[in-house]
Formats: C-alpha cells, structure tokens, sequence
C-alpha cells in the first residue's frame, strides 16, 4: 500500500513538473531540493492527483485530513461579473456542451457571425437573440 501510494505520489509530481517545466524558463531550472519543497507542500495541503480518471485530489477525497484552504476573494462587484457574463452570452463564449468544453460559438458558428461583423464594422455588439440577466 505504502509503495503504491509513493508510486503515485512520484508519478504525479513527474506530471506536474513536465507541465511546469515546459511553461517554466529554461534558463532558471528548479533545484532538487525545490522540487522536494514542492513536494512536501503538495502532500501537506493535499493537492496531489489522488485519481488519475476523474483527477480528484487526495483533498477532494478525504477534505477532513487536510487544513483548510483559505477563501478566494475577487475584487469585482457582482456588476462587473454580470456585465461580464452578459458580454461572453452575446459572443457565444459560455460552454454548450460540458463533456466536450464546446462553447455556444463552436456549436452554431453562424449565429454569432453577425456580431463579429457588426464589431469589426464599428457597429453595436449586441445581438438580437441574446437575453441579458437583470
């Protein structure tokens, strides 16, 4: 159990580091000693890869073992999140299809042709069809 659980522990941070280290610069590569760092601070907080199909991580699993996560605070007002959420529904932006991550545009590039055309030329980005939250 204990050398599987490592085995898993070391094959996830080899996938975290490939990833990390294509996006890192190759001129400043990690020390072993900051990958160890990493490491410790991964299992501490839990968020190693504990299920490779679904991606939950062990904090996922077992939330009781870990400490708590600190609450993540935006500066937005509720607003700009609406206004937002109002601008990417009109370009189509929003996920259609959550198995696939398709968003609307994808889906029905058609429907949002006018808008772009209407941008390009200066005009209104607003489309007809598009429902606005109040």
């Amino acid at each position: 159990m204990t050398s599987a659980r490592l085995s898993l522990i070391a094959l996830a941070l080899a996938t975290a580091s490939i990833g990390s280290t294509f996006a890192a610069d190759a001129a400043a590569p990690k020390t072993r000693d900051q990958v160890r760092a990493e490491l410790a601070e991964a299992q501490r907080n839990g968020t190693l890869i504990a299920d490779g199909q679904t991606g939950a991580t062990l904090r996922d699993l077992n939330p009781g073992v870990y400490p708590a996560m600190p609450a993540a605070t935006s500066m937005k007002t509720r607003a700009d999140v609406r206004a937002e959420l109002n601008e990417a529904w009109s370009r189509g932006d929003l996920v259609a299809d959550g198995q696939t991550g398709a968003s609307y545009r994808q889906l029905n590039p058609g429907f949002y042709a006018t808008q772009t055309m209407a941008t390009h030329r200066g005009g209104s980005t607003h489309v007809g069809h598009v429902m606005p939250l109040r």
